[in-house]
């Protein structure tokens, strides 16, 4: 069943301090008292996911530097490649401070994975709250950057490219080293332009810590420890993972049409849920990105059937970037 069409949001709308708080989808959809109750914030979730993910990041990140058995690194290196991978989730939720009920414990958490998603929390949410409100509009979705090509569904080569991570690595190591050294003007206008002149300031602060933190690693790793660059090697493979993934939410889809034409939710099993905070749920995270990630699987069972596009991501790259029927089961209930 497709939802019926809803407006835009104004784009003069100011970014919420808080979080995204608007509506995408028909409001028909989830009535006021299911969505103020799916809508309340808890620590505890995001606690627990945060430590135990921090452990792993960690973990993995020292057994590279100290490590000298073959089988160790080896070993170490995936693991700090899935994680790396893990914390744009991480980074994603913390930036719409839904991640915890508590404001210091986001700002902690979107530290936290900018260290391995190089992008700083306040860069990383003008970008994505931009993306919220034109969603795989080719004009103004900054994931787009008016490239026509980057709406449909990357072919041949340029499916390679997309995969090696590399693409994501420069743009968020670029952008980072932009605003941390450029003054605002102009420039940002073309370099950044989702974001505004009034967050300007904050993003470019942000830059500069986020640029010292790498900028001294790398440093170290140059001069003094080399196998930190076995970390950095694990965030390029990371960020690989993370285009397999996300070329998967919007790419191929509609430019028109309702925030569920153009979103794709995937069918993904219970430990990347697990790993991405439920990220995987993405159409009722656009159509109602106000939820934070515990509550998506209630908002899940209250909208399934309003559900235009749930595919596997391994099906979709497998075939190009094609949906099966409806009849096929990788479009079932799961």
């Amino acid at each position: 069943m497709r939802s019926p069409p809803v407006s835009e949001p104004d784009e003069q709308t100011a970014p919420d301090p808080e979080g995204l708080s608007e509506c995408f989808s028909d409001t028909r959809m989830v009535s006021i008292e299911t969505l103020r109750a799916l809508q309340k914030k808890s620590n505890g979730p995001g606690a627990a996911r945060l430590l135990a993910q921090s452990i792993g990041y960690v973990a993995a990140g020292v057994t590279l530097v100290v490590a000298d058995q073959t089988w160790l690194v080896a070993a170490a290196f995936v693991v700090s490649a899935v994680f790396q991978f893990a914390f744009f989730g991480m980074l994603h939720e913390a930036c719409h401070f839904t991640a915890f009920a508590s404001r210091r414990l986001n700002v902690l958490a979107g530290w936290v994975a900018a260290l391995a998603q190089p992008m700083s929390p306040a860069l990383m949410r003008a970008f994505h709250y931009e993306h919220h409100r034109f969603t795989h509009q080719l004009d103004r979705d900054p994931e787009l950057a008016q490239m026509p090509f980057m709406v449909r569904w990357p072919p041949h080569v340029m499916w390679l490219v997309t995969m090696t991570g590399l693409p994501i690595v420069a743009a968020r190591f670029g952008w980072t080293l932009f605003a941390a050294v450029v003054p605002a003007g102009r420039a940002w206008d073309k370099v950044l332009p989702f974001v505004r002149p009034a967050q300007r300031r904050a993003i470019a602060w942000e830059a500069r810590g986020l640029a010292l933190i790498h900028g001294s690693a790398m440093v170290a790793a140059t001069l003094w420890l080399p196998e930190l660059w076995r970390v950095y090697a694990a965030l390029v493979v990371g960020h690989a993972i993370l285009s397999f993934y996300i070329t998967c939410e919007h790419r191929g889809l509609p430019t028109e049409g309702t925030i569920l034409e153009r979103t794709r939710s995937l069918q993904t099993p219970a430990w990347m849920r697990w790993l991405l905070w439920n990220m995987p749920y993405h159409a009722e995270h656009h159509g109602w990105p106000a939820v934070p990630f515990h509550a998506l699987p209630k908002l899940h069972e209250t909208v399934r059937e309003h559900l235009v596009h749930r595919v596997s991501p391994a099906y979709l790259h497998t075939h190009g970037g094609r949906e099966p029927t409806s009849e096929a089961p990788s479009r079932s209930s799961g």
